[in-house]
Formats: structure tokens, sequence, C-alpha cells
């Protein structure tokens, strides 16, 4: 049975008697469906057509998702500032409205340059929907609902990954054009939902005046240190297959683009599972057990397909690579296991410039790495190995404040 006083947003804003902080929660799903979930996922789709069409050479495709990757880290620096001159509310919509733009500026086949600019616009829009949705998250929900609002807004990157693999597929049937425009058409409608549910946010509390910066004491602990180490080789160890997945199941398998797009459609599903599977985890085991667990069961997945490529291994592979935002959500909840919740706001865009650094890092060098050697399967034994590095960092070695 809900607590009613749970329930009670601290702000109005709610519609049909909804409190505000759900609204805001699915307009966080909405608009990581659009920066995230289409906005970086669905270009993994794509690669095989883009190469096999003459567009992008297999390099090019690479750096193209590296530019994507750059523009999150970008996104992510920015957003605080952003925020804070114009408020969250309108820069997220702003982000929102680009990011559909970008997806359907990508149908006009100009080439590399043309692609990687768009790419990294949206790379930039969302960085700064995911920091700023995850911070709006943070300040309307009642503490006894962020966990099921973070599930709501993670939940949208699954949706938009399993429908690209669904639908790319087919679209590529009419054309690439057709299937970037498919993406933008399906955006759209998730941008209004975003652009409804943000504008239900409350109004942002004038910050830090009260009390400087410098009176509040540094939360930087060895385990929170560890834990920044470990974003940045989990984000080192998600690119190999978001880049490359389907690539390598279409083209370097020779398995075709419809079974490279159900391999992303079981990923979307395994994405939209997986953040509501780990908190079941970290509330049967305690996050400080559940984190590292987790990280070494993705390093398997990601690296197996150098043990064998038979279907069985192949479709583990995409569940527990799908299964990533779920690693997202416990390494949030981690962190606040870790430090006070005044420190929260900074943690965790050092967190989440860390993982952004980590795909700048990878997508420069797994693209190049591809080019020389021609083999996926070297990539995704380097994506394993930096899991399971990320989950040697964050286990609990030192005895640690809960």
């Amino acid at each position: 049975m809900s607590d009613p006083a749970a329930d009670a947003p601290p702000q109005a804003g709610g519609a049909a008697g909804w409190p505000a902080w759900r609204r805001v929660a699915l307009g966080g799903g909405g608009g990581m469906f659009v920066g995230i979930g289409l906005g970086r996922f669905s270009y993994t789709a794509m690669v095989p057509a883009l190469i096999s069409s003459g567009e992008l050479t297999a390099l090019e495709a690479g750096r193209v998702g590296g530019f994507n990757f750059a523009g999150f880290a970008l996104g992510a620096i920015l957003s605080v500032s952003l925020s804070a001159r114009w408020g969250a509310a309108r820069v997220l919509t702003l982000a929102v409205v680009l990011s559909v733009l970008a997806l359907a500026a990508s149908a006009v086949p100009f080439g590399f340059a043309w692609l990687a600019f768009w790419r990294g616009l949206v790379g930039i829009t969302a960085g700064i929907i995911m920091v700023m949705s995850l911070a709006l998250i943070a300040a309307t929900a009642p503490a006894t609902r962020r966990p099921v609002a973070g599930g709501f807004v993670f939940a949208g990157v699954g949706l938009a990954i399993f429908m690209t693999g669904i639908l790319v597929p087919r679209l590529l049937a009419y054309g690439l054009e057709t299937a970037w425009l498919g993406l933008a058409a399906c955006g759209f409608a998730a941008m209004c939902l975003a652009i409804w549910g943000w504008r239900a946010a409350p109004e942002p509390a004038t910050p830090t005046h009260a009390r400087p910066v410098s009176t509040v004491a540094s939360p930087w602990t060895l385990p929170l240190w560890l834990l920044l180490a470990g974003h940045f080789f989990f984000s080192i160890a998600i690119v190999p297959h978001t880049l490359y997945w389907v690539d390598y199941l279409a083209r370097g398998l020779g398995l075709g683009i419809a079974e490279g797009g159900f391999h992303w459609s079981v990923v979307g599903v395994a994405s939209v599972a997986g953040p509501w599977s780990m908190a079941a985890l970290g509330l049967l085991l305690g996050t400080a057990v559940a984190l590292p667990l987790s990280f070494i069961t993705l390093g398997l997945g990601i690296g197996a397909p150098i043990l064998s490529s038979t279907g069985s291994v192949l479709f583990l592979s995409s569940v527990l690579f799908g299964a990533q935002p779920g690693l997202s959500a416990l390494m949030a909840a981690r962190v606040r296991d870790l430090a006070d919740a005044e420190h929260m706001p900074r943690l965790m865009r050092a967190m989440i410039l860390a993982s952004a650094a980590g795909a700048v890092v990878a997508g420069a060098v797994l693209p190049q790495l591809y080019e020389m050697t021609q083999s996926h399967v070297l990539i995704f034994a380097i994506g394993g190995v930096a899991m399971i590095i990320g989950g040697i960092l964050v286990a609990p070695w030192a005895v640690v404040r809960r």
C-alpha cells in the first residue's frame, strides 16, 4: 500500500491528480528516449547500412560515433552552467528539440562531415538531457519514490533501443533517408511527452548563496575515487557493443541486418529490465556487493564473443550488454551510500563526466584499432576486460560509511 505522504509532491504542478514528480519522471523518460536511446544507440543499428551503402567507410563510421561520445562529454560539462543561467526545464526543452532536428538532418546524404556534425550535436544534447533530467528527478521526487522515478527515466533508453531494433531493418528497406526520418518521427512523439512532463518541474531554488562552497567539506573519499575510476572503465566497456555489435552480426558474421536488428531489440528489452533487476539485486545483497558482481557479469557478457559465435552466446551477450543501464542506476545508488545528499549533484556530475571521458577515449581509439585489425572480436575483448577492471575497482576494499 502506498504512503500518501510519500506520494505527495513537493511542489504543485500535477495534472489529473498526478504529483509533479511523476510528470517530471515521464518527461525524463521521454527525453532519454530521444537523447540517449535515439541520439546515441540508434546509430548502432544504422552502421552496417551506412558502410554497405558507401556513405561512410568503416573507419568513418567509427569516428562519427566518436564525435557523438565527445559531444556527450561537452554536454555534460555545459549542463550545470546552462541550467543556472536559463533554468533546467527551458534548457531541456531546447535540447530535446535539437535532438529531433539532428535526427532528421542526418537523413541528408552529405557524407562524413555532415553526419559527424549532427551526431556531435545530438551527443551534446544527450549529455545535457542525461545530467539535467536526473537532477530534476532528484529535486522533485520524494526520497521514497526516487528509485521508481529513476526507473521511468532509464526505461526510456531501453524502449528506444527496442524500437530501433524492430523498426530500423524495416525502414532500411526503403532507404537510409527513410530510416533516419522514421527515427526522427518517433523522437518527435517522445519530445512532446518530454516537454509536457518537464513543464511540471519546480522553479530552481536560489542555490549556494546561503552557504558558501568553501564551508562544505570535500566529499571525496578513496571509495568514491575508485567508483569514479570504475565509471571511466564502464564507459570504455560499453563502446564496442554500442558501435560495432550490429555491424559484427550483420556484416562480420554475415547474418544480415534483420538478425542484427533482432539482437538490438533484445538489447532494448534487457535495457528496460536492467534497472529493475539490478535494483532488486542491490536490495538483496546491498550495493557494495551487487555493484562489482554486476560489473563482472556484464564484462563476461561483453567479452563472450571471443569464446564462440554460436546463437546462444550471441543472445547472452545481447542480454547482458542490454542490462547495462541498470548498472548506471546501481552506481548512482552506491554514490548515495558513500556520500551525503548535499554532495550528490557534484558527485553525479563528476561520475557522468568520468563516464563521458571513457567514451571519448574509446571512441577515438577503438575505431582506429578496428581499422588496423579488422577484428570485431578484439574490440569486444577489450570491452570485456575494461568492465572487469571496473568491477575490481568498485569492490568494497575499504570499510566505508553506509
